[in-house]
């Protein structure tokens, strides 16, 4: 049983951009036991990164001489350990609360008990509908990148979910659906996960929480930011495709229907049935490849040339900046 205290960081991995973990992190953040990391900083991607920490600890195992005696796999833990009480020390703002950080990516989770041990982790994921709708309004991806990108970050949370009891005292999958839904019993279900006492959280002030980075309410703004925007009745995410046409709920289903199964949510239409019907997506597909082909080649003659365009960076999905 994983104890609760400063020592037992809190990691948000929101499957990609778009999944919802400011307002995950701004939640738990309210809780008078928790404490942001420090600014700038706020989303670390140390974990992207893991395999550069796993690749120093084993360059350095190998420096080790034989002769000096042997090393055990305690040992080079210890020492991975260690790395990651470093990254912590970086990140952390106060030593009297638990740190709460977040990564809108799954890329590297399953490093994540190698360098935080003590940590619990929450698994954030989002319908993968509203995900493409929204990285499309924000970032200008593209109806396949978005799709392909959310349908890889699923089967990466997948896999470190797999064989995981439902009352794990380390990790937690969570559905943004049910947080918005239904914050105030979602909350109470994740603060006695955390161990963090409920009696010290205002709920009824989580349930009107600010708005921040929506790709749709944007405060009288004209493009999507992070600032918060006080939240309203009529403030609804959770069906940001409404407007899709059959043909994208189609091509929505064959890039990602199985990992949008897999994750408890629905689809309006189950994906091409017939011989041609699946002949015509694989058409789109290599119609997408050469697309993306000719954008990454301009990239690197741009990039010979000067400095790429930031309509370019987006189109290829090189930036999260809106």
């Amino acid at each position: 049983m994983v104890l609760a205290d400063v020592n037992n960081p809190i990691f948000i991995f929101g499957l990609t951009p778009r999944t919802g973990t400011n307002y995950l992190w701004d939640l738990l953040c309210a809780h008078p036991s928790c404490a942001p990391g420090r600014e700038p900083v706020r989303e670390d991607f140390f974990l992207e990164h893991a395999d550069l920490l796993v690749e120093f600890v084993r360059t350095v195992r190998e420096r080790w001489d034989p002769s000096w005696g042997e090393v055990s796999e305690q040992t080079l833990a210890e020492l991975s350990e260690s790395i990651g009480k470093g990254l912590l020390d970086f990140l952390s703002t106060d030593d009297k609360r638990r740190l709460v950080t977040k990564n809108p990516s799954v890329i590297g989770i399953d490093r994540v008990f190698t360098f935080f041990p003590t940590a619990q982790v929450i698994v954030l994921a989002r319908d993968g509908r509203a995900v493409v709708e929204s990285c499309a309004r924000t970032f200008g991806w593209d109806f396949d990148l978005a799709a392909r990108r959310w349908a890889a970050a699923a089967d990466t949370a997948l896999r470190f979910l797999s064989g995981r009891a439902a009352d794990d005292a380390a990790v937690r999958l969570v559905r943004y659906e049910d947080l918005f839904a239904d914050s105030r019993e979602q909350l109470v279900r994740l603060l006695a996960f955390l161990d963090l006492d409920i009696a010290e959280y205002e709920l009824s002030a989580a349930e009107w929480l600010p708005v921040r980075g929506s790709s749709v309410f944007l405060g009288g703004r004209a493009q999507v930011h992070w600032e918060p925007v006080q939240r309203t009745a009529d403030f609804d995410p959770l069906r940001r495709w409404a407007h899709w046409t059959p043909a994208q709920h189609t091509r929505f289903a064959w890039l990602a229907g199985r990992q949008q199964r897999a994750l408890g949510y629905g689809l309006d239409d189950d994906g091409p049935t017939t011989t041609s019907a699946r002949a015509r997506q694989r058409l789109g597909s290599a119609r997408w490849r050469t697309r993306r082909g000719a954008d990454l080649a301009e990239y690197r003659l741009r990039g010979w040339l000067g400095p790429p365009t930031r309509p370019l960076r987006r189109r290829l999905g090189l930036t999260n900046e809106p």
